[in-house]
């Protein structure tokens, strides 16, 4: 494939594209709809939700299912309500943000198009004013880029996609106080995924996607591999989630691949190693994942390929290393996003599902203590079924009686 730079008809559909983007509502940022308790202003996926220093979230962007979106808007927790803020200064999706050391939002990349292209440009949100600014782009334009804010206030951008979505290994880093990038060592491997890196304790950086997790040292400027290839599991992740945990080590869970979606590792920094933990009961992708004041991992909604959108949530517990299946989200929600409020409630916001297409209305969903599981929130399971609180529910009779390890799953479904 040529760049659509070097190529009429390219540029032709890209245009197209972009000028199909425009959203009116979007780009004039001042004006509000009447607030509805959790509900956007617009419908959203492929964006990234920043947590802002004052305890709000920041919609940043996104595709609304027929539009590449510049509007945005901020959840106030004290109302329960989203209101519209300043529009990004370029329409994107599939871009990456992260919140700087003084509070501001930095967005980078991400692209217009469903098929093609990737953006360089990057700006800046002042939770303060609402507002905007253009700051100097990357030198490489990137689609699905990896981020993460360093110790001494920089940020670290590397891989994505280029405008031919093919993979990049370079990296670059961006100086909040000069508002100038600079150039980074390129990674050993492709990387990808917004909120595939954590900063580690030890100051160093994780990225897990792909099939090889590495780690750059701020203070050397070097990469170096965290483990084998596969990890534990000895797979590919994308679609993952990476957790930084409260003891320092990061939990992997879920990803696009039969044995990703059904499995889950810890890595622990200080011996560089990767231990598979116990599997989650339901294999999902396109799913969110947040730490609770108490140390645990909730992981919420997802995807699965057999059986679409997902609103089972189990707990992770990083102390004896299982899962509990506790309440399900109202609804399904695939390639949603998750964040902790102030009062420990957890937002769960953006995605969709198969049935009510893209969701406006977020969900504010409250942990608590174990509640057994319904087979509604157990998509493909059959016959007894652990209810995640030490006993079994009956999911009915396996037609295709393909069962293993005390459970039955209807044919098809992958085991976990």
């Amino acid at each position: 494939m040529r760049r659509f730079s070097t190529s009429c008809v390219t540029a032709a559909l890209f245009a197209l594209v972009f000028s199909c983007s425009s959203d009116p509502r979007a780009e004039e940022g001042h004006v509000d709809a009447a607030a509805r308790p959790l509900a956007l202003a617009t419908p959203r996926q492929l964006l990234p939700f920043v947590s802002l220093a004052d305890g709000r979230v920041l919609a940043v962007g996104g595709h609304d299912g027929n539009r590449t979106l510049a509007s945005c808007e901020v959840f106030e927790p004290a109302s329960g309500t989203w209101h519209v803020t300043g529009s990004m200064r370029t329409a994107r999706r599939n871009h990456a943000a992260a919140r700087l050391a003084d509070g501001r939002v930095l967005v980078v990349g991400g692209t217009h198009s469903t098929a093609m292209g990737a953006l360089a440009s990057a700006e800046v949100y002042d939770p303060a004013t609402g507002a905007w600014t253009d700051t100097a782009s990357m030198a490489e334009a990137r689609n699905d880029p990896a981020m993460v804010l360093l110790p001494d206030g920089r940020v670290l951008v590397a891989g994505g996609t280029d405008v031919d979505r093919r993979p990049l290994r370079s990296a670059e880093l961006y100086d909040a106080a000069t508002g100038t990038w600079s150039a980074a060592e390129a990674s050993g491997f492709a990387r990808g995924g917004a909120r595939t890196a954590v900063l580690l304790a030890n100051g160093k950086a994780l990225f897990a996607s792909g099939l090889q997790a590495e780690v750059y040292d701020a203070a050397t400027g070097h990469w170096e591999k965290a483990g084998p290839a596969g990890g534990a599991a000895g797979t590919h992740r994308l679609a993952h989630t990476v957790t930084l945990l409260p003891d320092g080590r990061v939990l992997v869970v879920g990803g696009t691949t039969a044995r990703a979606a059904s499995t889950a590792e810890v890595y622990a920094p200080d011996t560089g190693e990767w231990t598979l933990v116990a599997a989650p009961a339901v294999p999902r992708e396109h799913h969110a994942a947040v730490v609770t004041a108490d140390g645990a991992v909730w992981v919420l909604g997802g995807e699965h390929y057999t059986t679409g959108a997902l609103a089972s949530v189990e707990r992770f517990e990083p102390a004896t290393g299982t899962w509990a299946s506790v309440p399900a989200l109202a609804e399904p929600r695939g390639k949603l996003a998750a964040a902790m409020l102030p009062d420990g409630a957890v937002l769960v916001m953006g995605g969709g599902n198969e049935v009510g297409g893209l969701l406006s209305v977020s969900e504010r969903y409250v942990p608590g203590g174990c509640v057994p599981t319904v087979c509604s929130a157990r998509e493909g399971m059959c016959g007894p079924v652990a209810d995640g609180c030490g006993g079994t529910v009956d999911c009915g009779p396996c037609g295709a009686e393909v069962c293993g390890a005390g459970e039955c799953r209807a044919e098809g479904s992958s085991a976990p």
